[in-house]
């Protein structure tokens, strides 16, 4: 990826990676301006064996990890919202004095609640995000679709969190 001029000092980019066995990496990218640097990603020692392990002792966690992750790219895959009901919320909520926040909808699951909000630039300067200035406890996934805002741009926010008992 390429730094942006407006890029704040210590922020970082975290990205999801996949591979062909279906095992996905967090790596966390704290950019810097030096020279481009080639990454070679390469699976633990025993991968057959972890990923039997994780599977099965961590059945309940991997499945709670991907329903996460599912209800993340239904909301913002308009060809696959048709999977949990949408409700519209539409309603401003105070965060930032720069930006305008609109909680625009709102899916649940059993145990999961996903929430779309539309994050609009009101000030005369650039605005970079960071997914970690929206996590809270509870929260599982936040998805911030331009991390960086001229004045006056909007972005799209998903954010998945536990559903809590009295939703």
């Amino acid at each position: 990826f390429a730094l942006s001029g407006n890029t704040p000092e210590g922020a970082t980019v975290t990205l999801f990676v996949g591979d062909d066995k279906g095992q996905t990496y967090k790596i966390i990218l704290v950019p810097k301006s030096i020279p481009g640097e080639e990454v070679i990603l390469k699976p633990p020692p025993e991968r057959e064996n972890y990923a039997a392990a994780s599977t099965t002792l961590t059945g309940k966690a991997a499945l709670y990890q991907r329903s996460a992750k599912d209800m993340t790219l239904w909301m913002a895959d308009a060809a696959l919202n048709g999977r949990v009901e949408r409700v519209m919320v539409n309603k401003e909520i105070p965060l930032w004095k720069e930006g305008r926040l609109i909680y625009v909808s709102r899916m649940a699951q059993a145990n999961l609640v996903g929430e779309t909000y539309r994050l609009t630039n009101i000030s005369s300067t650039p605005m970079a995000l960071v997914e970690q200035e929206l996590y809270r406890r509870g929260v599982r996934t936040v998805a911030i679709e331009f991390h960086t805002l001229a004045p006056g741009e909007g972005t799209d926010i998903f954010i998945v969190r536990d559903r809590k008992p009295n939703e």
